[in-house]
């Protein structure tokens, strides 16, 4: 059952935590920079008890503080997250709809539009003077460099490329080139082919694209300028609403496509910008039974369920020591695990939130998460800057059931096969894409692959046409038939 702690309470009086809970947390490090985030967070932290990380090394050659060893059958480790609760007028006061939003924006574009081009088009043009002084390509770590482009200026490699592309009688694979670069990709559960990519630059004029599979051709639709670039967009699992297509950046925004006009209708916009609990959003995710819960993760520690029909906040908590970088709900109205820079994987249940479970830990961060919707209690992790995807199990303690060393480069992204509880699909900066089994030997060894021409940013697996993959790198799109 949900506890209410005023707001007061929470900073000078936060109930201790148990020998066994603390033994598994970190001091939150208010002066250390996040990792691989859009914007530091300012907002204070609660006060916290010290507490001993065990996976770091010992400082100042401290002798290392004895820890009990662990029953195997023992389950998680327990702790108790601080929940969050506000006036409920002052919820619904937080939420900023869309005529206050456009004109802030507006104001925002109007006063930094100026020198970001400034700034952005000298980079380009340093780069691409570069590139002609030195005849030559930059290269990072023998692979592409994702240097900045100029918009229809294509590389002697690239064209290259694109000339087997088009000359691929069988069709197996369709391009799809923008003039920004790509990061977010998400496949509609409807009748056709039909994706949304996101950009990602460092400007206020990125943009979302509707693509869809026409006349052998893979085609831009529709396209909506949204400001800061998105961190994950997702369209709704639910086949009677699966027109609405959400994403998160400074906040969650939700639009409604029309198949029958090809545009992007806005629908709602979800912020807390009054409660000091309002961190830029690194991920979310959508309930896949009641689509009506969405739950978002945040540079401020926190994990926020929203409830869309009220367009409120059911609950808001603070999940870990330091950032949530994701956010996944399993096939469960009310479980959902979070991942964060901490090193923890945590599990949750929107009816007992008065504790939690430290399902798997590992040094580092853990920056995504996939869950196997087939097989409830299989998790795969991924850990920012290496090459190894942790697989575990739910129900065991910090146990991992496989680590899948297949990359040589770190693993930029995975998803499981919608049609089969045993596929994995990874992909990397090593520019590969690689389907693998899990569980069967002798299917490991007969990985599919595909090497693209430059670092792999993300992937997403069709649910309603299983044969199809989808991956962003550099300014374009690529569809993969299985």
């Amino acid at each position: 059952m949900e506890k209410s702690i005023p707001e007061t309470d929470q900073k000078n009086n936060q109930p201790q935590q148990t020998t066994q809970e603390n033994t598994n947390q970190e001091h939150p490090n208010q002066n250390e920079n996040p990792v691989n985030s859009l914007n530091p967070p300012t907002n204070p932290q609660p006060n916290q008890p010290e507490n001993i990380d065990p996976t770091k090394e010992v400082l100042n050659n401290q002798p290392e503080e004895s820890k009990p060893e662990k029953d195997q059958n023992q389950i998680h480790q327990e702790v108790n997250p601080q929940i969050i609760n506000e006036n409920p007028q002052e919820v619904q006061n937080n939420l900023i709809h869309m005529e206050n939003m456009n004109q802030m924006n507006m104001q925002e574009v109007q006063m930094a539009q100026p020198q970001i081009n400034e700034q952005y088009m000298l980079q380009y043009q340093n780069q691409i003077n570069q590139m002609v002084n030195n005849q030559e390509i930059p290269i990072n770590n023998g692979y592409m460099l994702n240097y900045p482009q100029v918009p229809g200026q294509l590389t002697p490699e690239q064209l290259n490329y694109q000339a087997q592309m088009e000359s691929n009688e069988n069709k197996n694979i369709y391009d799809y080139f923008t003039n920004m670069k790509l990061y977010g990709i998400a496949f509609q559960n409807g009748n056709c082919p039909r994706l949304a990519i996101s950009s990602l630059e460092k400007r206020l004029d990125n943009k979302i694209e509707i693509l869809e599979l026409i006349d052998n051709e893979l085609k831009n639709v529709y396209e909506q300028q949204i400001g800061y670039p998105c961190t994950k967009l997702l369209w709704s699992p639910n086949k009677g609403k699966n027109s609405l297509l959400a994403f998160t950046s400074d906040c969650v925004q939700i639009y409604d496509y029309s198949e029958e006009k090809r545009v992007l209708s806005f629908q709602t916009r979800l912020n807390n910008l009054k409660s000091k609990y309002c961190g830029p959003l690194t991920s979310f995710d959508w309930n896949m039974v009641n689509d009506s819960i969405l739950g978002t993760a945040s540079l401020d520690n926190t994990c926020t369920i929203w409830d869309l029909n009220k367009q409120s906040i059911k609950t808001q908590l603070i999940a870990h020591d330091k950032e949530v970088f994701d956010i996944q709900f399993r096939n469960d109205e009310n479980i959902f695990i979070s991942g964060g820079a901490d090193g923890s994987v945590r599990l949750f249940d929107l009816r007992m939130l008065d504790h939690s479970t430290i399902i798997y830990e590992t040094k580092g961060c853990i920056n995504k998460l996939a869950w196997n919707l087939q097989t409830p209690n299989l998790i795969a992790a991924l850990s920012l800057d290496k090459n190894i995807i942790f697989i575990f199990d739910s129900r065991m303690s910090n146990v991992t059931m496989d680590e899948l060393n297949l990359h040589k480069e770190p693993v930029t992204g995975c998803v499981w096969a919608p049609d089969n509880p045993t596929q994995l699909c990874s992909v990397s900066e090593d520019c590969s894409v690689i389907i693998s089994s899990f569980g069967n030997e002798q299917a490991q060894n007969n990985n599919v692959s595909y090497s693209a021409p430059c670092p792999i940013n993300n992937v997403d697996w069709c649910k309603s046409f299983p044969g199809w993959i989808g991956i962003t790198f550099l300014d374009r799109v690529q569809l993969l038939r299985k």
